[in-house]
């Protein structure tokens, strides 16, 4: 899996992109990194995007799902609250993302899923022209 990501905002959005293979171990490897970051790299209140493009193989069960929630869950405590915006045409990565926003609640974490960067970027509130340039381009 290509997982690649952007810090916007001074640390306040960060714009990952997804593609080819995704597999859990890259995505719990990528959740550690977001939890172990926050209050560094990272701020409190971090509006995060996940662009999911360009799927080749789904590596990721709703059981995958079930343990990035209890990982939210036990290592994110005291991080305060995180706005997430998925962005995918795939119906399966649409299907475990629903699964991820109904678990995430307990978290703290707030999910939603949108066709489009752009919508996705207004949800979350995000102005910059450098992150929405950004997203827009990855997503070509």
């Amino acid at each position: 899996m290509a997982l690649e990501y952007k810090i916007f905002d001074e640390g306040l959005t960060v714009i990952a992109v997804i593609s080819g293979n995704i597999t859990a171990n890259e995505l719990s490897d990528y959740a550690f990194w977001l939890i172990t970051n926050h209050g560094t790299k990272l701020k409190a209140g971090l509006r995060h995007l996940m662009l999911v493009r360009d799927v080749k193989n789904i590596q990721l069960t709703e059981q995958d799902i079930h343990r990035f929630a209890h990982i939210n869950l036990t290592y994110g405590l005291g991080r305060g609250k995180i706005h997430t915006a998925i962005v995918s045409q795939d119906k399966e990565v649409k299907k475990l993302a629903s699964l991820h926003k109904t678990l995430s609640q307990i978290a703290n974490i707030e999910v939603n899923q949108f066709d489009t960067p752009s919508d996705a970027l207004d949800w979350l509130g995000v102005d910059s022209a450098q992150a929405r340039a950004y997203a827009e381009k990855m997503m070509k």
